[in-house]
């Protein structure tokens, strides 16, 4: 008896997963007949074309419609534009021989900056003698790339271009409403990483998060899966004969694929 309710709520999950799956490919179809990529899809068309260095937020995952402008910055603007929230700026740092600042570490300093609210503060370190200094909406002045080579410390003249949404949440304690809310939102962004991993990478991830998941609390862990078999079987009643078969079908290929051959009649 164990052993068939493990098969049937596997073939529930193919089944559920295989129309999910169905579903994302339609609107993936459906996306793309009316032109539009990936975000970041679109971003590393430009830094091709232009011959730059961008780098993009990876919570911005909406699909738009790329630019044909003639210029990295007018086809910036017109990308952001499309993507509720989300921003480009110029960005300099320091030129240090030999080293060249990681995309994580340039994405989270623009985003540090731009969330201070304050106009300006100097932070003093008196045991260091050392001092770190910001100011808000400072003008520009007249040919700053070149002045910013004899600046002390120097800086490179050649910006990098950071598209992020300012207020994107990062961690756990960014999300806002009701636990349960919190936790859709937390479900969100796992299938937002998962979808931008190689097959590769997901099975890595997904084992990882198995573990995880095995070694919780063993009410949790219950609770879990009674739940889980009480939806599938909520599930497999709504299906109509003709699904049920097909589900059945399924799952007898899926384990003849997995047991060589193993997949005989479930008793």
């Amino acid at each position: 008896m164990r052993i068939w309710m493990v098969a049937f709520s596997i073939l529930v999950f193919l089944t559920a997963y295989s129309q999910s799956g169905q579903a994302a490919r339609a609107q993936s179809s459906s996306q793309q007949e009316d032109g539009r990529v990936p975000f970041t899809q679109a971003v590393q068309e430009l830094a091709q074309k232009f011959s730059t260095r961008i780098v993009v937020d990876p919570a911005l995952t909406a699909r738009v419609r790329p630019s044909t402008a003639d210029s990295v910055e007018k086809a910036l603007e017109e990308l952001v534009n499309q993507v509720s929230g989300a921003v480009w700026r110029k960005v300099y740092t320091n030129k240090v021989l030999g080293a060249e600042p990681k995309d994580d570490q340039i994405l989270s300093a623009t985003r540090a900056v731009l969330t201070i609210e304050l106009g300006g503060v100097v932070v003093v370190d008196p045991r260091a003698n050392t001092f770190n200094f910001y100011a808000s909406n400072y003008p520009v002045t007249a040919g700053l790339e070149q002045n910013l080579e004899q600046m002390q410390p120097v800086f490179s003249a050649k910006p990098v271009y950071v598209v992020l949404n300012p207020r994107a949440p990062t961690s756990i304690q960014n999300l806002r409403g009701m636990p349960q809310e919190q936790y859709a939102q937390m479900q969100q962004m796992m299938m937002d990483l998962l979808s931008r991993m190689s097959p590769e990478e997901r099975r890595a991830a997904i084992q990882q998060g198995f573990y995880a998941w095995m070694n919780a609390a063993p009410e949790l862990r219950n609770q879990i899966i009674f739940e889980g078999m009480r939806l599938s079987f909520e599930y497999w009643q709504s299906l109509s004969p003709d699904q049920q078969r097909e589900m059945l079908e399924m799952g007898r290929r899926w384990f003849e694929q997995q047991f060589q051959g193993g997949g005989g009649p479930i008793e």
